[in-house]
């Protein structure tokens, strides 16, 4: 189901993201890499795959809870490069807790290839959420 939840932002035109909530606490996004993402060397700019796992992160985070959220901690990892073509990213809620969740993503490259890791924590804002996953 694709996440209609706040519209595509300006950011997401630019990558041509699209994203997908798969469940309750996990999200999808795909984009296709080109030149205009590339970095000075032939392959997506690493501040851009950043950009992307924060945005699938917090829309995973976003499919548990009704409140604002933001971003207080992401570490990315990179295995290998990225290039032209098909990007997926992943993202999975694995510690719903009641002010601060964490998760995890995937970012995996045209071949299909797991490109790089990343590790987040997202705070939740106002009021304390309500979510089907246990706390805790």
């Amino acid at each position: 189901m694709k996440d209609e939840s706040s519209g595509p932002s300006p950011i997401w035109e630019f990558l041509g993201l699209e994203v997908e909530l798969i469940s309750p606490g996990k999200a999808e996004g795909t984009m296709t890499v080109t030149e205009k993402h590339f970095s000075a060397a032939p392959r997506m700019h690493g501040g851009l795959v950043f950009v992307v796992f924060d945005t699938v992160m917090g829309r995973a985070v976003h499919s548990l809870v009704d409140s604002d959220i933001a971003t207080i901690d992401l570490h990315q990892r990179f295995l290998r490069m990225v290039g032209p073509g098909l990007l997926r990213v992943t993202a999975e809620v694995f510690h719903p807790g009641r002010r601060v969740m964490q998760i995890r993503g995937e970012a995996y490259e045209s071949r299909g290839k797991l490109a790089a890791t990343a590790t987040g924590s997202f705070i939740i804002l106002g009021t304390p959420p309500h979510t089907d996953l246990p706390r805790a």
